[in-house]
């Protein structure tokens, strides 16, 4: 077994040049892999959706906005809008649009579970 520590991993984290955010893969297989990423203080994460599977997320430090929608031909439905801090623990369901904010003044901190494919080939963005 493998101890990961998670403020180490995030310090350690490149930048995801599609997402626009500090991610990286903690632990886990191609099924199901546990992630910490850091969004920086002004900072969106662009807008997408996956095919297959949910996402699930922790808040662990900032606070931020979540947004979920639905893609309708090539734009999206904003249908909630979410204010987030640490602690709160959500699902993205299969097909939901999402797009994390930071509109604090300190980077946002979170951890998510979800396939391997969806920051890879499952992972579709909105322009």
């Amino acid at each position: 077994m493998d101890i990961h520590n998670i403020p180490d991993c995030i310090a350690r984290a490149p930048l995801d040049p599609k997402g626009g955010i500090r991610i990286t893969r903690v632990t886990g297989d191609e099924t199901c892999s546990f992630y910490a990423a850091e969004i920086a203080v002004g900072t969106k994460l662009r807008p997408h959706y996956h095919r297959h599977g949910i996402e699930l997320y922790q808040i662990l430090s900032g606070t931020g906005t979540m947004k979920t929608g639905r893609k309708i031909g090539a734009v999206v439905r904003w249908d909630e809008k979410f204010s987030v801090g640490a602690g709160d623990c959500f699902t993205i369901a299969e097909g939901m649009v999402h797009q994390l904010a930071n509109n604090g003044n300190v980077p946002l901190r979170a951890a998510f579970v979800c396939p391997v494919a969806h920051l890879g080939n499952d992972r579709f963005f909105i322009r």
